[in-house]
């Protein structure tokens, strides 16, 4: 190769490298200092830095104004957060170009596609679909599919579904009602409505009202009579919610305790 050709192919790998490494730091600058991914929903808080709006809020609640402090340089920042719309525009450009790439931009693709779920799942609640309804408490009792762990939201959305008698929204509202899960424990709701459940239909709702028997807690005594009652009724329940764990428990216990 000729020397010219040579240095012309050195100085352009060169230049390839410096802007590679350009955009890596810019994309760093992306990324939320809480989360350590590049934010879906960008803000930017007081102290100057961007976030995903969710764990920086998550940050801010419970905190007094005296007390906030940036999760970045410790020192006090108020509680104000402004959309930052020009650096998710960037971030989405520079993964769809291939500017930026890896793991973090593998993240931010399924965080968007998960969004994308979310919002029709979301819809189709309000439309007064059941199933979407129990599925959005799931989610935000789970802390699945982007949304953060909200016990409240939870059970907002599974009192929806159960008033439609959805099963899942039926066993999962008693659940939450017997054990206190971000609302007052109420027992005697709590019982009605997993006694609906099992009314409905519902494998995971015998597995509960087996489990309250077999522990004799929430006003009912121990009774190795009604655990196995409720334990044989599984296989023959129409809606089919019950956990692995649950069926194999209830296997597993019946198994031990044939005189039952």
């Amino acid at each position: 190769m000729p020397p010219r050709k040579r240095a012309a192919d050195a100085v352009t790998e060169e230049d390839g490298k410096r802007f590679r490494s350009a955009i890596d730091e810019m994309a760093e600058e992306f990324v939320c200092p809480i989360t350590q991914e590049l934010p879906v929903d960008p803000v930017t808080a007081e102290d100057g830095r961007v976030y995903e709006r969710s764990a920086i809020e998550a940050h801010i609640k419970g905190r007094s104004a005296e007390a906030l402090k940036s999760p970045m340089t410790n020192e006090p920042m108020g509680p104000r957060l402004f959309p930052a719309v020009q650096v998710r525009n960037n971030i989405e450009r520079m993964i769809k170009s291939g500017a930026i790439g890896g793991d973090k931009a593998a993240a931010w693709k399924q965080r968007i596609e998960e969004e994308k779920v979310v919002a029709k799942t979301r819809t189709e609640a309000e439309g007064g679909d059941a199933v979407a309804m129990s599925s959005l408490g799931f989610w935000y009792r789970d802390g699945k599919h982007g949304l953060q762990v909200d016990q409240k939201q939870a059970f907002e959305w599974f009192e929806r579904a159960a008033e439609l008698d959805d099963p899942r929204g039926l066993t999962a509202c008693a659940r939450i009602l017997l054990e206190g899960r971000g609302v007052s424990v109420d027992t005697a709701r709590g019982l009605v409505m997993l006694g609906q459940a099992i009314g409905q239909g519902s494998e995971q709702a015998c597995y509960w009202m087996g489990r309250i028997h077999q522990r004799g807690c929430h006003g009912l005594k121990m009774d190795d009579k009604q655990v196995a009652r409720w334990f044989r009724k599984m296989p023959g329940c129409s809606f089919k919610n019950g956990s692995a764990d649950s069926r194999d428990n209830a296997t597993k216990w019946l198994r031990e305790h044939p005189s039952a």
